[in-house]
């Protein structure tokens, strides 16, 4: 009677997995991704000659432009998400559903790691989401995390230097925040001693000479840091940033007191520098 009893739930647990397994595609369909790309290109498109058009529109009327502007911009970062969920089951909808993952649920991206196709599961996308809903991301008023990283000479960044100082650490972005931006950083740089604050920027590279590149390109008394792991970073999962320059202050108590897309407004980072 047991072992008839042992029979059926092997039997029914067998049924289960031959279910589970017709219900999740094995391969994700090339069309899909071909379909994607396309929507993903018209949306941009639509984006561009739309933003020209306003400009031509309400050339006259700077509060107008603004508000259909921000009207535009609601609508693209709405429709670029939908198209992320609706094609998450391609490689590049994958891709960018890592990209949008702190403007999507965890909820949301647990759905859509469970939708998966088999082959894209053990993607690095597919992983960067699953460490990405796995960890708490730094916010302010949390203390900072000492991501393992090198520097331009390829060496451990040792953290324990920074004990007691003020850090203002960048995710990339000096050639985004243009001339301005990095006069106003440079400036920062002259008027504090590296005892007062340690400017770190920390750069999404593969490689140590990408790295030294950077260094020499914008020719800079700062540290540049990676973990030289592209993309799919600890640094970008676990501090959630993925727009750059993503700044961040971190006090002498070693506290993030301050975190923002874009350089922050230089006064207000002046006053919590102590």
């Amino acid at each position: 009677m047991q072992m008839e009893f042992m029979r059926c739930c092997y039997i029914c647990l067998f049924c289960c997995l031959l279910s589970l397994l017709s219900c999740t595609p094995k391969n994700y369909n090339p069309e899909q991704e071909q379909a994607y790309i396309e929507a993903d290109n018209a949306l941009w498109e639509y984006y561009e000659a739309e933003g020209e058009r306003l400009m031509e529109l309400y050339a006259e009327d700077e509060e107008l432009l603004y508000s259909k502007a921000v009207e535009l911009e609601e609508y693209s970062d709405r429709r670029n998400r939908e198209l992320a969920i609706e094609y998450s089951a391609t490689p590049s909808g994958l891709r960018r559903c890592f990209m949008l993952r702190n403007d999507l649920s965890k909820t949301t991206l647990k759905e859509i790691l469970k939708e998966l196709p088999r082959d894209l599961r053990k993607s690095n996308a597919a992983k960067a989401i699953k460490e990405h809903i796995a960890t708490e991301q730094i916010e302010v008023g949390m203390d900072y995390y000492p991501v393992d990283v090198v520097t331009t000479d390829g060496s451990r960044i040792e953290w324990d230097k920074y004990n007691g100082k003020n850090i203002f650490l960048l995710y990339g972005g000096l050639g985004c925040m243009g001339p301005s931006g990095r006069r106003d950083l440079a400036a920062l740089r002259e008027e504090y001693s590296k005892d007062d604050l340690a400017i770190l920027i920390y750069y999404p590279v593969g490689s140590l000479e990408e790295l030294q590149e950077l260094d020499i390109e914008f020719a800079s008394d700062y540290t540049f840091i990676s973990e030289l792991m592209t993309d799919y970073s600890h640094f970008k999962i676990k501090y959630g940033c993925q727009a750059t320059p993503t700044c961040y202050f971190i006090d002498r108590e070693g506290i993030v007191t301050l975190k923002t897309e874009g350089l922050p407004d230089m006064v207000a980072l002046r006053e919590l520098i102590k």
